[in-house]
Formats: C-alpha cells, structure tokens, sequence
C-alpha cells in the first residue's frame, strides 16, 4: 500500500466522518436553508484534513520513503479529489431524498456541486502552495483564509435568519437557470473543474519537483 495513502488517508476519512456527522446531518433533519448553508463548511474540513496530513510530513520523512515526486503529487491530489467526490455523492444523495418534501430543488444539485467543486479547486491550490513556499508561510495565509470564510458563512447564516430579502446563494438566477437542468449542468461543471483540477496537479507536480531539487 502507498505510504503516503496509508499515512493520510486517516485524516480524510476523519474529516470526511465528521463533516457529515456533525454537519451533513442537519440537510436531514433541518428544513431550508440547510442546503445553503451547511455545503460552505466543505472547504474548511478539507482543508483541516490537508494541514493534519501535512503536519509531519516534511521532505526529510517524504526522501526516507520509496515513493516518487509524481507518486506524492498524485497521491495527495487523489485524497482531495477521493473526499470531495465522496461528500458531493453523498450531499447530491440527500438532497435527492429531500426533494419529495420540497426541501431541496433541482437548483441545489447546482449549487452542492458548484460548492464542491470550488472546495476541490482551492484545496488543490493550497496543496501546490504548501509545496511552493512550505507549511511555515502558507499556514498563516490558510488560517487567515479559513477564519474569514468561517466569519462570512456565520454572517450569511444570521441574516438567511433575520433578514427575509437577504439574497440566498442557491436561489441566485444563475443557479436557478442551471438548475432547469441540473444534471447536465453538474455534469458540465464538475468536467470543468476536473479540468482545472488536471491543470493544478500538473502544476503541483512541477513545483514539487523544482522544490526537492532545490533542498
């Protein structure tokens, strides 16, 4: 088994246990807005499952083990990849099962996916980040980056709450215009981002090589 896999596979799957756990449960049992808001609480996980894996994991412990630069690189961006799918499937899941009560619409299939789908592109952007500049400067840049999106998705939950013309993310007029049919949309937009996705891990394999060349 990939050492890499066996080592950080724990905190993704941790993560991902605990996101549906603690939060994916209220798109159950919660009425609107559920669906808006608990999907913007996916990048911070993710990101808290990549700081976990990338704790230990300096390139002195990475040289001691039998694996390749592009082995790292593909293995690290699989996790990503792995938890994000995962949590998007089972999202799309209940909210297929919460259509029957109008809870969900077609319109959030859109936007679960457009939020995952941007969780995916910016965990990947930080993973090439940790390799470009190390963990010592991009630990303070993603912990800024997490507080402030954990600061704006408690603001839009309290005025979701109180102010009834506070506009909502899922029922924007692009969304909702996607959503008129969604599967294809999501299909559109998730081959979008795994395009993008291909892209920064080309990147990342690039920027991990000239790294370790460099130490």
């Amino acid at each position: 088994m990939d050492p890499i896999l066996r080592r950080s596979s724990f905190f993704y799957v941790t993560a991902l246990i605990t996101y549906m756990g603690l939060m994916g449960r209220f798109m159950l049992t919660r009425d609107w807005p559920a669906f808006e808001v608990i999907p913007l609480f996916l990048p911070v996980w993710l990101i808290s499952a990549m700081l976990a894996s990338e704790h230990d994991e300096r390139y002195a412990f990475l040289r001691t083990l039998p694996v390749t630069d592009r082995a790292v690189v593909r293995t690290k961006f699989t996790l990503i990849l792995s938890f994000v799918s995962a949590a998007w499937l089972l999202m799309i899941a209940v909210a297929l099962l919460r259509m029957g009560d109008e809870i969900a619409t077609p319109s959030t299939l859109v936007y679960v996916t457009l939020v995952c789908a941007s969780a995916l592109l910016v965990g990947a952007l930080y993973q090439v980040g940790i390799w470009r500049f190390g963990m010592s400067v991009m630990f303070p840049v993603i912990g800024v980056s997490v507080a402030g999106g954990l600061v704006l998705a408690i603001i839009h939950v309290a005025n979701l709450k109180y102010q009834d013309d506070w506009p909502a993310f899922s029922r924007m007029g692009v969304v909702e215009w996607l959503g008129g049919a969604p599967w294809l949309s999501s299909a559109v937009l998730g081959a979008l981002a795994l395009w993008a996705y291909y892209g920064l891990m080309q990147a990342g394999l690039r920027v991990k090589a000239a790294s370790e060349a460099h130490l």
